[in-house]
């Protein structure tokens, strides 16, 4: 079930240029909070592999980010799109198989 949808937020930040030509729509991604981000107290980093290639965006990271800090591993993150306006991604909630 899809929960949301957006573009990664911070894209010129990180690593996403080292790996930009690797990345395929239907690539898995990781999720990993950031609490102590001095910017975002529900800060949610998005990685590819070992690569950080930004951020949840602020807008849509809240009710993620209280689910994780839970200890609630919910959610899977997949690569939507990618084009002029960066990484589209779609979060889902895993099935209970």
């Amino acid at each position: 079930m899809v929960y949301k949808s957006f573009y990664i937020a911070g894209l010129e930040y990180y690593e996403s240029y080292k790996i930009q030509r690797k990345l395929q729509i239907g690539d898995k991604l990781k999720l990993k909070t950031e609490p102590n981000n001095r910017f975002d107290e529900n800060a949610v980093e998005i990685y590819y592999k070992k690569y950080k290639l930004g951020y949840i965006p602020k807008r849509a990271n809240y009710s993620i980010a209280q689910i994780l800090n839970k200890g609630y591993n919910i959610f899977k993150i997949y690569i939507q799109d990618i084009n002029e306006e960066g990484i589209k991604v779609v979060v889902v909630i895993k099935d209970k198989k």
